[in-house]
């Protein structure tokens, strides 16, 4: 069974209270995170859980966590927290996609340990029979962070499947805490995803 897993991991290193949004909606709307029985997964942290609330393809489970990184712990990493969801016996045999979002917490620690955490985690999955698909960060302009996700996207666009929606329209909405995008902004997220998601999994398919 294939399995993308859409690396969608934005780990902002910034106060945790900034990144601790995860299954809630922009303006603090809980939200269901879906069944994890579903086939197609997001994982990544606070900007990840954000964007699902706005995602149009039907039945995307939310596996992101606020605060996670891929090295910085909060409930978790990125790669625990989804290993245990596909652990459930809910999740069955685990989804055919998984977005995974690049990595917005991790951004004060060293990036080549970051990145082969990511290749690792990717790895994983691959072996599990999940396709992965890495998904990039939109760079807004908290001190430091910019530099970082220049970096990190980089490294995600040389990987096999990658969905690039850090696009001047995401970016043009704002970033009202210099970290997430606003609402506008998250909706622009949102429909660059669905629209690469679509074709990507039909050029995996094909």
């Amino acid at each position: 069974m294939k399995r993308i897993l859409i690396v969608i991991s934005l780990t902002l290193g910034l106060s945790l209270s900034s990144l601790a949004c995860s299954s809630a909606a922009p303006g603090g709307i809980s939200v269901s995170p879906g069944s994890p029985a579903a086939d197609i997964w997001i994982a990544g942290d606070s900007v990840a859980g954000g964007v699902h609330y706005y995602l149009r393809t039907p039945g995307i489970y939310n596996a992101a966590k606020g605060g996670n990184g891929f090295l910085h712990q909060l409930e978790g990493t990125i790669p625990t927290y989804a290993l245990e969801r596909l652990a459930l016996p809910a999740a069955l045999d685990g989804p055919s996609y998984m977005i995974v979002q690049g990595t917005v917490t991790d951004y004060q620690l060293n990036f080549e340990e970051v990145t082969a955490t990511m290749a690792a985690f990717e790895a994983e999955l691959l072996a599990r029979g999940i396709v992965v698909i890495w998904l990039t960060t939109p760079i807004g302009n908290y001190p430091a962070m910019p530099q970082w996700l220049e970096r990190t996207n980089g490294w995600m666009l040389q990987r096999q499947y990658v969905m690039d929606c850090n696009t001047a329209t995401v970016r043009y909405a704002g970033f009202p805490d210099q970290i997430h995008p606003s609402q506008d902004g998250f909706r622009a997220y949102a429909e660059c995803i669905d629209t690469k998601l679509a074709q990507t999994i039909a050029q995996i398919e094909n």
